[in-house]
């Protein structure tokens, strides 16, 4: 009798389990649905095209890996590919340590008591909710050589103007500037979140003892503030190296390809040139390029990022 029971109390307890996992998985369906139409399946059909010689319309032929060793190896492919490596990579070195440091200064000047704060919070990240075409155009005319703001501020100051989105190097660090502008709310906010955890009381402990607000800044904000800034900078480096839409509008990769980065050249490939397998080619290498840096971060900045609960340097996961 009692092996009886026991036996349906476990048939009970595993139809009781089958329901609960069967309501799980009917409530997050259409979240996994929409993922894997939208995310899964592309991701993996560029795969596929990428061995493929096609142009959108008729038939596909298959190449295998050449579209890999056209692109890394073969002329002109390869010029124009390792050109866009470098130039990403320029606009990342440049672009990315720029917007970290000044969205850490906005976000320590916006938590001190300062007039009209909430104008300035609203300020600073009404910019990153603003399309990027509707900016870049309205910055396209603030570069303007002839007669934009930024060239009247130069003469203004007596200072030479500058030709811009029409110069090399001035169009990307044009961009640069467009970008760090649009940018920089998102990473303040996340900043301003970052400090809110900060212990005030062992910065208040610190400065009674005697410690500049340099040396509070350096021996408890930033190590508190290190997961926070391990975030914003891993997701900095991925934005920005698939950066597209500024260049497309401001520059369309000019002048003389010094704009051209990879995710534009991944564009023009497949839509003003109409290769699509070589364009998905390009997707690939990019996305292992990105791979390859975000883990590179992790293993080597995420072993110095200080988590307070821990109460020593732990490695991010």
């Amino acid at each position: 009798m009692e092996e009886g029971l026991e036996e349906k109390l476990l048939v009970s307890k595993r139809k009781r389990k089958i329901k609960e996992s069967l309501t799980g998985y009917t409530f997050i369906a259409p979240a996994l649905l929409i993922l894997l139409i939208f995310a899964i399946f592309p991701t993996l059909y560029v795969f596929y095209l990428s061995t493929f010689n096609w142009s959108m319309i008729g038939p596909k032929t298959f190449l295998g890996l050449q579209n890999y060793i056209n692109l890394v190896f073969r002329m002109p492919y390869a010029k124009d590919f390792w050109h866009a490596v470098f130039v990403t990579l320029e606009y990342v070195a440049i672009s990315v340590p720029i917007a970290l440091s000044l969205s850490l200064f906005l976000a320590m000047l916006l938590m001190k008591p300062i007039k009209l704060r909430s104008f300035f919070r609203l300020g600073i990240f009404i910019a990153y909710v603003t399309p990027f075409v509707a900016t870049s155009i309205v910055w396209m005319w603030i570069f303007n050589s002839d007669y934009g703001l930024l060239n009247s501020l130069l003469r203004a100051l007596h200072l030479p103007p500058s030709t811009w989105l029409l110069g090399f190097p001035s169009a990307l660090f044009a961009i640069v500037i467009y970008t760090v502008w649009h940018d920089v709310g998102y990473s303040t906010i996340l900043f301003m979140a970052g400090l809110t955890s900060v212990s005030k009381e062992l910065q208040e402990a610190a400065q009674i003892d005697g410690a500049t607000d340099i040396q509070v800044f350096r021996r408890i904000t930033w190590p508190l503030l290190s997961p926070t800034t391990f975030y914003i900078f891993v997701i900095s480096l991925i934005g920005a190296s698939k950066m597209f839409t500024p260049v497309l509008v401001l520059t369309y990769g000019g002048p003389y390809g010094s704009t051209q980065t990879i995710a534009f050249l991944l564009y023009h490939e497949a839509f003003s040139n109409w290769n699509t397998g070589f364009a998905s080619s390009i997707a690939v290498v990019l996305f292992v390029i990105i791979f390859i840096i975000t883990m590179i971060q992790f293993k080597s900045t995420g072993r110095k990022v200080f988590y307070s609960g821990e109460g020593t340097e732990g490695e991010a996961k």
